[in-house]
C-alpha cells in the first residue's frame, strides 16, 4: 500500500475537519462571536492532530522498507533522506515564503501597519508569518536529523522528542530569543522543539496501529469520547494551558490530552465516507492552511464594521463564505499554477506546454 496521504480517506478527512476547526477559530479571532460553549471540544486536535498526521505519514514513509534498509550514504544523497530534505524545502519552506510575501503588503494595509525592510525579511523569509508550516519544517528537519542514526527502532525517536520538546519547555520557560521581541525568529524553531512530541506520537500510532484499532472500539471508544467531552469541559483552562502549541503552552498531562484528542479524531474519521468535498480540503491541506488567516481576518474586520455586534450568525457566515472563496482559489491554482504547491513542478508545466 501507498504512503500517499492522498489515498488514505481518514487521512484526508482529519486533516479536513482540523481545517474546518482552523478557519472557525480564526474567524472568531478576527471578528468575535461567543463559541466558547464548543472550544474545549476542538482545541485540543485542531492543530495537534495536523501534527500527530505529519508524523503518521513522515514515519511510515521513512522507517518502512526499502528506506529503512538504505545505508546512511544512500539514504541522503539518493534515498528517503534525500527525497524528505528536498519535499521539506520545496513543498514546505519555498510555499511558506512565497505566499508570506504574497500576504505581507495587503496585510500590514488592512491592519493599518507600518512597512518595512525588516519586518518583510523577517516574516517572510525568516518564517514567521504562517507559524504552522515553519514548525513542521523544523520539526522534520529535526527528525531528518535523528534518521541519519539509521536507528530503526521508533522508540528512539519518541525519546528524542521528549528530549528536545524539554528543551523547547525550557527554552520557551526562560523567554529565551535569538532576536528580541521575535520571539521564534527564525522559522518559529520554539513550536517546531515542542511540536516533535505530537509527531512522534504519530508515529507510535503508526507502530501499533492494529493493537490500538483493536482496543478502540465500541463501547471502549464511546466511553472515551465521553469521558473526553466531559474532561476537556470541565478542566477546560488546565487543559488548554498544556496543548496550546500555536501559542507555546505546554505541559505533560496537555500533551497526553492532545494524543489523545487526535486518536480519537482518527477513530471518528475511519467510519466517516468518502467526501468530495473533505477529500478536497485533505488533499490540499498546506494551500487551505496558507489562506486561513488573510480571508478570515479580511471579512473579520470587515464584518466588524457592521452596525451589530458580533454574533453568532454572522460568524457562521464568515466561516463558511472564507472556506468557499478558500476552496475556489486552490482550485483555480490547482488547474492553472500547481508548481505554487512544490516549484519543482514547473518542469511538467512547461513539458505539457511545449507539447500542445
Amino acid at each position: 500500500m501507498s504512503a500517499s496521504n492522498k489515498n488514505i480517506n481518514w487521512i484526508n478527512a482529519v486533516k479536513a475537519l482540523c481545517l474546518l476547526a482552523v478557519f472557525l477559530e480564526h474567524s472568531k479571532n478576527y471578528y468575535g462571536g461567543d463559541i466558547s460553549a464548543i472550544n474545549p471540544l476542538y482545541l485540543p486536535f485542531y492543530v495537534n492532530a495536523f501534527f500527530f498526521v505529519s508524523g503518521y505519514l513522515l514515519f511510515w514513509k521513512q522507517m518502512s522498507e526499502p528506506k529503512i534498509l538504505e545505508g546512511r550514504h544512500e539514504y541522503m544523497t539518493s534515498g528517503g533522506g534525500n527525497l524528505l530534505l528536498s519535499n521539506i524545502v520545496y513543498r514546505i519552506m519555498i510555499p511558506t515564503i512565497l505566499f508570506a510575501t504574497l500576504e505581507y503588503f495587503p496585510k500590514k494595509l488592512i491592519k493599518g501597519d507600518g512597512i518595512d525592510v525588516a519586518s518583510l525579511l523577517y516574516e517572510t523569509v525568516g518564517g514567521l508569518t504562517y507559524w504552522f508550516t515553519s514548525a513542521l519544517a523544523v520539526a522534520e528537519l529535526l527528525f531528518l536529523l535523528m534518521l541519519l542514526t539509521r536507528i530503526k527502532n521508533i522508540w528512539f525517536y519518541v525519546l528524542g522528542a521528549l528530549l528536545l520538546t524539554s528543551i523547547g519547555k525550557h527554552v520557551i520557560d526562560g523567554g529565551f530569543s535569538f532576536v528580541e521581541e521575535r520571539g521564534s525568529f527564525p522559522w518559529q524553531w520554539k513550536h517546531g522543539l515542542i511540536c516533535t512530541i505530537f509527531m512522534a506520537a504519530g508515529g507510535l500510532y503508526w507502530k501499533y496501529e492494529a493493537l490500538v484499532r483493536k482496543v478502540m472500539k465500541g463501547w471502549v471508544a464511546f466511553l472515551l469520547l465521553v469521558a473526553f467531552s466531559f474532561c476537556s469541559i470541565y478542566f477546560f483552562d488546565y487543559l488548554y494551558s498544556g496543548y496550546m502549541v500555536s501559542m507555546l503552552l505546554i505541559h505533560p498531562i496537555g500533551v497526553l490530552w492532545g494524543i489523545l484528542a487526535s486518536v480519537l479524531l482518527i477513530e471518528l474519521c475511519r467510519h466517516l465516507p468518502e467526501n468530495y468535498i473533505l477529500t478536497f480540503i485533505g488533499q490540499n491541506s498546506i494551500g487551505f492552511y496558507f489562506l486561513s488567516g488573510a480571508l478570515p481576518m479580511t471579512f473579520g474586520i470587515i464584518c466588524k464594521k457592521l452596525p451589530f455586534e458580533p454574533n453568532i450568525g454572522i460568524l457562521i457566515s464568515i466561516w463558511v463564505m472564507t472556506l468557499s472563496i478558500a476552496f475556489g482559489i486552490v482550485a483555480i491554482i490547482n488547474r492553472f499554477a500547481p508548481w505554487v504547491w512544490d516549484i519543482r513542478n514547473v518542469k511538467n508545466v512547461r513539458k505539457r506546454n511545449c507539447n500542445i
